[in-house]
């Protein structure tokens, strides 16, 4: 049985569980089926830009979908 959401508190909450904003190396690379050392070749690439909150490494969903989305338009 699945509960709905009543306070406002809770809709933020089953929100964010939803879709995280922040997500690891380790899920970007699941995200994008490739490894944590094919990430980290693309941050130093510059490919992708990551978030740092001290020593964390983030990356946002929305920069892993843009990132997919321009590779995948026709040049």
């Amino acid at each position: 049985m699945t509960t709905t959401p009543t306070t406002p508190s809770d809709i933020t909450r089953a929100t964010i569980s939803e879709r995280p904003l922040l997500i690891t190396v380790t899920q970007a690379g699941v995200a994008l089926s490739l490894s944590r050392s094919s990430i980290y070749q693309l941050i130093w690439s510059e490919q992708l830009v990551p978030i740092r909150i001290g020593r964390s490494v983030r990356f946002s969903m929305q920069q892993i979908e843009q990132f997919v989305a321009n590779r995948s338009t026709p040049q």
